[in-house]
């Protein structure tokens, strides 16, 4: 199994959240410890590399106790973003994933850059910044979002979750074809 198809299943494995009561089946510290070991069997002198596995160990350990914690529950009231401990660990999480896919679009796009294949990488590069875009976007307007009205919040909360699932599998479509790239060059 090379190294982008492990980066790809550990991403699916955080993506997937399987409960049952409070513990989640498919434990995000597991996906993200095989990033880790994905990144530990890549070339060290890729661009990001460095920030990639110290992020990837950092979050692996880190999401240890989110596996029985379950989600945050939400309330009788409605959107309720407090500065409670769960709240605020589950945005830390979101936070470092978030640093740990800047570090892996480096990794990624130094790598397509490496292989000369220069398709791959202006795909990575756009998907890059409108990732980071996006999801910079919705992290800046998550504190306001407690002053808007109830009708106003849900609907954004909808769309702004909707649009963080599209770019999770856009990056993961992105990674196969990175793994589809991988594949062919080791067959010549």
């Amino acid at each position: 199994m090379n190294s982008f198809h492990r980066i790809f299943g550990g991403l699916l494995l955080v993506l997937l959240d399987i409960h049952l009561g409070q513990i989640e089946i498919l434990a995000d510290f597991i996906g993200y410890l095989l990033v880790l070991s994905a990144l530990n069997g890549m070339d060290g002198n890729l661009k990001g590399m460095k920030g990639a596995r110290s992020t990837t160990l950092i979050i692996s350990v880190l999401a240890i106790p989110q596996a029985f914690l379950g989600q945050p529950a939400g309330t009788a009231e409605g959107v309720n973003m407090g500065l409670d401990f769960p709240t605020i660990y589950y945005q830390s999480l979101g936070v470092l994933k978030l640093v740990l896919t800047f570090y892996l679009f480096q990794v990624f796009i130094d790598w397509a850059g490496k292989k000369e294949d220069d398709v791959l990488k202006e795909r990575a590069q756009k998907l890059f910044r409108f990732y980071l875009t996006a999801h910079i976007l919705y992290y800046a307007l998550l504190p306001f979002s407690m002053n808007l009205p109830e009708n106003t919040a849900i609907p954004l909360f909808i769309v702004g979750i909707a649009v963080v699932i599209i770019l999770e599998i856009t990056f993961l479509v992105l990674i196969r074809a990175f793994h589809k790239e991988q594949s062919r060059i080791e067959l010549y």
